[in-house]
């Protein structure tokens, strides 16, 4: 009998809201969603969550769907995916990588 890991996905996303959240209110807004999502990092403004690669873009439909976190109304962007934490930080959540995309180019 062979039992197969899940292939995890990484998906970076950015909190806009009134205020900072804490992790806290970040991860308890997550547990009322479905797909299950697992908060890997939060600093505030942007995180990254962990879902399956079977459930990556039900995992996107429901981060973008998500309005409250404690309460509070809030706007989520869901910036990239990748299928390692290492590549995702780098690629869309440092500050430098932040300031230098900045908003994102239309086609010529």
């Amino acid at each position: 009998m062979s039992t197969h890991r899940p292939r995890y996905r990484y998906v970076a996303f950015r909190l806009g809201g009134a205020r900072p959240f804490q992790r806290e209110e970040v991860a308890a807004a997550l547990r009322a969603l479905s797909p299950r999502l697992w908060l890997v990092q939060f600093d505030g403004g942007s995180g990254l969550v962990r879902t399956t690669n079977l459930e990556k873009d039900a995992a996107i439909r429901a981060l973008n769907g998500l309005d409250r976190v404690a309460g509070e109304r809030v706007q989520v962007t869901t910036v990239g995916t990748s299928g390692t934490i290492r590549a995702a930080t780098r690629n869309y959540l440092t500050s430098k990588d932040r300031a230098r995309r900045g908003p994102a180019k239309e086609p010529l």
